[in-house]
């Protein structure tokens, strides 16, 4: 098997580890017992190192990360936690699968060795969602909320945000991914991480309100890389805009929760812009610095 076979296995893995990690955001929006929704957030934080793995893999071997994601693979269960979790141990089943085949066909051995593990995590990830399934049917776990009427307004409004907030970890991941700066990939991860955090209370917040959070596919194709220093000015750009957003609709909503919600995000948005001001005033400084040198 030639590098080009092996990247495109391993983008399919990315698009793989996308996949479970979506639903199972799903579930951990949609279940409101913290003792499920800690297991599962412990294997997506799992499953996104596995995908962070296969990213590195790809840049190893010369090839350009794709964060697409398969949506035959996104299995959203409900309205009752053992359906839910019964796709669960699905999806586990099905990477198991997948992987375990691909071991037989790459040559590579520290691929293989990333496979043997990855098949590891998911066989025990298979038997916690199994374990968790069948203490819901045990009854072991709180009753699961009540049907509520949302309203609608506010729910468009939180999942605006939501799937923006997706949007933002998927270009950060990619920037993370691609980036030859080490100064500047850690700024892309750390905000990706922050990121996700947004979301995921985003998402909670949906959850708790009774409705359905949307995480949409997105336009995952790679983006054209940008000089360095555009592509800093288009982020600080984009972070001040989405803390305006969030600014504005905090005066715009009733409930105390999600003022806080909001107020919490639009203050780590301003930090983020502030964080990117700052590389890209260093980073200014250093360019004029190497041309004196230069002229010299």
């Amino acid at each position: 098997m030639d590098k080009k076979e092996t990247v495109k296995i391993l983008l399919y893995d990315i698009a793989l580890e996308h996949s479970a990690i979506v639903q199972y955001l799903y579930h951990i929006f949609l279940i409101d017992d913290g003792n499920i929704t800690s297991e599962i957030e412990e294997i997506a934080r799992q499953e996104m190192r596995h995908l962070k793995w296969f990213a590195q893999k790809v840049v190893q071997l010369g090839g350009q990360v794709v964060l697409d994601r398969l949506e035959d693979m996104i299995r959203i269960g409900g309205p009752d936690w053992v359906d839910m979790l019964s796709k669960d141990v699905w999806a586990e089943e099905e990477a198991i699968r997948v992987y375990s085949k691909q071991l037989d066909m790459v040559k590579e051995d520290s691929i293989k060795r990333l496979l043997e593990r990855v098949i590891k995590d998911e066989e025990a990830h298979r038997l916690e969602f199994s374990e968790l399934m069948e203490r819901v049917k045990e009854g072991l776990f709180c009753t699961q909320r009540e049907e509520k009427k949302p309203d609608q307004k506010t729910l468009e409004v939180l999942n605006k945000f939501l799937r923006e907030e997706y949007q933002t970890i998927i270009n950060y991941l990619y920037q993370f991914f691609h980036s030859k700066n080490c100064d500047y990939k850690d700024i892309m991860l750390d905000l990706a991480v922050e990121s996700m955090v947004h979301m995921g209370k985003l998402g909670e917040k949906i959850g708790e309100l009774g409705g359905m959070p949307q995480m949409d596919r997105m336009d995952f194709s790679p983006k054209p890389i940008k000089s360095l220093q555009e592509q800093v000015k288009a982020e600080i750009l984009y972070e001040q805009e989405t803390g305006g957003e969030y600014g504005k609709e905090m005066s715009a909503v009733d409930d105390p929760g999600i003022k806080r919600l909001f107020s919490f995000i639009e203050h780590q948005e301003e930090y983020h812009k502030q964080k990117l001001l700052e590389f890209f005033k260093l980073m200014n400084k250093l360019t004029v610095g190497d041309l004196r040198k230069k002229d010299a």
